[in-house]
C-alpha cells in the first residue's frame, strides 16, 4: 500500500473512530416506547378486567444522550392509568426526560342498570347487573360488585346499560319511621343476647342511631340501624 493510501486510510479511521461514538451516544427513542409499554403492562397486569394500549408517536429526530441506567417512568401529574395520560420519561443519570402520551382503555366488568331507573330507585340484584364496560372516561368510581350497593338508592335518573358510579348515589333508609323492626340486643362481649319486637320512631339509613319503641314493654331505647328493618342495642 502506498504511503498516500495509508494517509487516506487513517483519515477515514480516525473520522470513523469520532462518528461511531455519536451514533452510540444517541437514546433509541423507539426503545421509549417499548419501556413504557413494559411499565404499564406492570403497573395493570394484577388488576382487575383487560385493558388495550395506543401511543402516541415520539419525535424521531429526538437527539438524546442515551441513558446508563433504566429509565423513570411516571403518568405526569400522578393521575390514574386510564384514558389520555402523558407519561414522564425519565433519565436521572443523564438529566433528561419527555412526555410520551398515550391512550389506556380499561375493559372492566362493572354494575350497570338493566333498565332505565328513576330518580330514588332503591339498588337491588333486580335491576343492577354486572358487564364488562370500557370505563377509561367513566366520571366517579365504579363498582363491581352489587352487593357493595347495599341499603343504596339513586340520586339521578339513569338509562339502561349506564355505570352505577360513586356519583349516580346516595343512602337509602333501611328503616322508616313507624314500621316494625327487629331489635336485636347484643351483650358487651359481642353475644347475641336476644331479639325482640319493636317499632321504628325515626327514619334511619345503616349506621345511624334512631329511637325504637319496644313493642312487648313500651320502652324507647336508642339502637343503631344494621339493615333493612334491623337495629341493634348494646347492653
Amino acid at each position: 500500500m502506498s504511503a498516500k493510501s495509508l494517509s487516506v486510510y487513517g483519515l477515514f479511521m480516525v473520522l470513523f473512530s469520532w462518528v461511531l461514538p455519536s451514533f452510540a451516544q444517541n437514546q433509541n427513542v423507539a426503545q421509549l416506547q417499548v419501556d413504557a409499554s413494559y411499565w404499564i403492562d406492570q403497573q395493570l397486569s394484577g388488576q382487575m378486567g383487560r385493558y388495550e394500549v395506543q401511543f402516541s408517536a415520539l419525535d424521531p429526530r429526538l437527539r438524546l444522550a442515551a441513558c446508563q441506567t433504566p429509565v423513570d417512568i411516571e403518568p405526569h401529574g400522578g393521575g390514574e392509568l386510564r384514558g389520555r395520560v402523558n407519561l414522564k420519561i425519565s433519565c436521572l443519570d443523564q438529566g433528561w426526560f419527555v412526555y410520551l402520551a398515550v391512550d389506556i382503555q380499561r375493559f372492566v366488568p362493572v354494575v350497570v342498570a338493566r333498565t332505565a331507573l328513576p330518580r330514588g330507585t332503591g339498588l337491588t340484584p333486580q335491576v343492577l347487573m354486572v358487564q364488562e364496560m370500557e370505563v377509561s372516561r367513566v366520571r366517579g368510581d365504579y363498582y363491581t360488585s352489587i352487593n357493595s350497593l347495599n341499603g343504596m338508592q339513586l340520586r339521578n335518573r339513569v338509562r339502561a346499560g349506564d355505570v352505577i358510579t360513586h356519583v349516580n348515589l346516595m343512602a337509602a333508609d333501611a328503616v322508616n319511621k313507624g314500621e316494625q323492626v327487629v331489635i336485636s340486643a347484643i351483650s358487651s362481649t359481642g353475644s347475641l343476647g336476644v331479639r325482640m319486637a319493636g317499632e321504628a320512631l325515626d327514619n334511619g339509613k345503616i349506621g345511624d342511631q334512631i329511637r325504637v319503641r319496644n313493642i312487648q314493654s313500651g320502652r324507647v331505647i336508642r339502637a343503631i340501624v344494621k339493615g333493612r328493618g334491623a337495629v341493634e342495642v348494646r347492653f
